[in-house]
């Protein structure tokens, strides 16, 4: 078998095809018809946006003010990004951006719980608003989710 090994690689490994790698190529339609295929849908940024908030809600339970504000402002980020690559939702996510934080972030400043609590429901209902207005009304969130997913919380 040893002795056929070489053989063997050299019938072989020019029959493997290498695809071409599209981004050095010269065809700039095909690389823009690329990038827009990859670009992350609204149920990837949501995802995302899940974690944000688990995260935020058990920061701001924990006393952790600086990661509750970081998730906020990541939250905020991924709605932006969402406006871009998914213009349909654009109107109801520049509606959330404005409603859903106009307490929190001063909540947050405070480091209240108690005011950090009331101010992360009414973003929770601008969330649940905001689905539904995207015929999404069966994704819902928990007001108290069970736990956060970063180390810093543990």
């Amino acid at each position: 078998m040893k002795k056929f090994l070489p053989v063997l690689m050299a019938l072989v490994i020019p029959s493997i095809a290498v695809a071409e790698d599209w981004r050095k190529g010269d065809d700039n339609q095909q690389k823009l018809d690329n990038v827009v295929k990859v670009i992350p849908g609204a149920s990837t940024i949501m995802l995302q946006m899940g974690e944000r908030y688990r995260n935020m809600y058990w920061a701001g339970k924990q006393g952790k003010w600086t990661f509750a504000e970081y998730q906020l402002e990541e939250i905020e980020e991924l709605i932006k990004t969402l406006i871009i690559t998914r213009p349909k939702r654009a109107v109801t996510a520049e509606h959330f951006l404005k409603e859903a934080f106009t307490e929190l972030s001063p909540a947050i400043r405070q480091k209240n719980w108690p005011v950090f609590n009331k101010a992360f429901l009414h973003m929770r209902k601008a969330c649940v608003e905001c689905h539904a207005q995207n015929q999404h009304a069966y994704i819902t969130l928990s007001a108290t989710p069970s736990k956060g997913n970063s180390p810093v919380l543990d």
